[in-house]
């Protein structure tokens, strides 16, 4: 299955072109608000540098969320555009599954490891869910859900070795060194660049379903936002209600 992958959830925009388990090209930048700008290009240049086109695909995979939510909406409206043009079909992959999937290819945790992807939701939240690696595919534990980082490190607790991974590593790290430092030695933090978004693997992951079957609505996709998301003038009404 030659699938394109793409990821916009993050600050990270990326776009890959993956044939079954096999990543043939990707291409990713890391700067916030240029996804819109971007993206096309990104994806054109995978294209081009395995002298390609969309007539190739199989599929198309989209990072749904949850995330940034400007970005998410910027992929998905992109990734169907492509799909209503070219008649291949889509899948929605969840971000935090293809952060987890992408510990698991670059051989960062054993079998029956935990793998715990997070995303910052800005204040005290992250986005969160928990994994375990079952002989290199995703066994869900806890579904993706919005978590404050005090509820983030009590899920988490009950397991002897985590692999946290996602931007919001970092915020769960501080927070642990800071309320409880003993509990620290349990969690495993890969370095920075290997545990960011990536659409290569958006790509594997959406190979994987296309695979065995899935496919997503193209009608009816929508982003998986987890938290409400509000706008200025959303905010603006309800001030002018009160």
């Amino acid at each position: 299955m030659r699938i394109l992958g793409i990821e916009c959830a993050t600050a990270v925009c990326a776009a890959a072109i993956a044939d079954d388990d096999v990543l043939l090209a990707e291409h990713s930048i890391e700067t916030p608000r240029v996804h819109s700008e971007q993206l096309i290009s990104l994806i054109e240049r995978s294209f081009k540098s395995i002298q390609s086109n969309i007539g190739s695909l199989d599929g198309i995979a989209v990072s749904i969320g949850p995330g940034s939510f400007t970005g998410l909406r910027i992929g998905l409206s992109s990734a169907k555009g492509l799909a209503y043009a070219s008649g291949k079909g889509i899948i929605a992959v969840p971000t935090l599954e293809g952060l987890a999937f992408n510990i698991i290819r670059q051989n960062l945790v054993l079998p029956g490891d935990v793998i715990v992807p997070m995303i910052d939701a800005r204040r005290d939240e992250l986005y969160a869910a928990v994994y375990i690696n079952a002989a290199g595919n995703l066994e869900e534990i806890i579904p993706p859900c919005a978590l404050s980082v005090n509820e983030s490190l009590n899920i988490t607790k009950t397991f002897k070795k985590v692999v946290v991974t996602g931007d919001g590593a970092e915020k769960f790290q501080k927070y642990i060194q800071k309320v409880e430092p003993e509990q620290s030695s349990r969690y495993i933090i890969p370095a920075p660049k290997l545990i960011k978004c990536t659409a290569g693997a958006i790509a594997l992951v959406g190979a994987r379903k296309f695979a065995g079957g899935q496919q997503s609505d193209l009608a009816k996709l929508e982003p998986l936002y987890i938290k409400e998301f509000h706008t200025t003038a959303n905010t603006q009404n309800k001030k002018a209600a009160t």
